[in-house]
């Protein structure tokens, strides 16, 4: 399901602006864009995300802007530090003359440690990091919740349409079916005619002739019928509509997923087994409903 939740936090180290955005995915996917001091935060992003919503395409996006004081602080050199390192280097320099590059002060200055905020810092930190992310983590899950109340609403009002369909094609079928059974009597009798009117009248075999056609055309009728699907085009329905009214925190997208491919199967059975226009009509209509449907089940976890 698609969302978005943002949080704006001021702190003594800076402004952290935290960013959240998710579309739906099959699978949980995470793309993270913090800074380096916050990497030691990443296992913790990723299993909050990931706990919250199991599938969905995630992007995390935290950014600092540092007052001058917290700057300040950052760029402090620990010059002791320093020294020691560089007494490192030059001992070993002296150690394996030839094999060892000379390092330069601009490269010791990227060391971990050498302009590194105290420990205490670091830590407090990525408290208030935590703090600003779990900020962004509510707005985003109560847009995620008012979009979940609009795709259900539009769900519910296809379902509703879709069952209004299908009372009418049970008010259309015993229509339908009488129009068949006419037909055929009227197809067995023209049969009938074309056999006692020819020299084949008086064969034996004619009664079997005549058991058979009474046969064809009663499986025939029996294919007409469409109360079974109808049938089961409610069942769907109504667990549809349970779904939609169940307030657990359970998933749901792979279960409506799954209903709407049975709607599907049902509503194109009641199209090839149709025996009138507006039956044919019924079902495409209950189709395009479907379909539409569907379209937004993609965006439910």
């Amino acid at each position: 399901m698609t969302g978005y939740g943002i949080a704006r936090c001021e702190t003594p180290n800076g402004l952290i602006n935290t960013e959240i955005r998710s579309v739906n995915n099959r699978f949980f996917e995470l793309s993270l864009r913090i800074p380096d001091d916050l990497r030691g935060l990443e296992p913790f992003l990723r299993e909050r995300l990931a706990s919250v919503s199991p599938r969905g395409k995630f992007e995390l996006r935290i950014s600092i802007l540092r007052t001058p004081e917290a700057q300040a602080g950052i760029n402090l050199v620990d010059k002791d530090r320093l020294r020691d390192f560089m007494a490192l280097a030059s001992a070993l320099e002296a150690d394996y003359p030839g094999q060892w590059r000379p390092i330069s002060v601009a490269e010791l200055l990227t060391v971990p440690g050498i302009t590194n905020r105290p420990s205490e810092d670091s830590e407090s930190f990525e408290t208030q990091a935590r703090e600003c992310f779990n900020a962004a983590l509510e707005t985003f899950l109560a847009s995620r919740t008012q979009e979940g109340r609009q795709l259900a609403q539009v769900i519910q009002n296809r379902a509703n349409q879709l069952e209004l369909l299908v009372d009418q094609a049970r008010h259309a079928l015993p229509r339908a079916l009488a129009q068949q059974r006419e037909k055929i009597q009227q197809r067995v009798q023209e049969a009938f005619t074309s056999l006692t009117d020819s020299s084949n009248a008086m064969n034996p075999g004619f009664g079997a002739i005549e058991e058979r056609i009474r046969q064809e055309a009663h499986l025939a009728a029996g294919r007409a019928d469409i109360a079974e699907e109808l049938d089961r085009l409610e069942a769907h329905l109504q667990k549809v509509q349970l779904l939609l009214k169940d307030q657990g925190t359970e998933p749901k997208g792979k279960r409506l997923d799954f209903l709407c491919q049975e709607l599907h199967r049902e509503a194109n059975t009641l199209g090839a087994k149709s025996i009138q226009i507006e039956l044919t009509e019924i079902s495409l209509e209950m189709k395009l409903l479907i379909e539409q449907i569907k379209e937004q089940v993609q965006n439910i976890q």
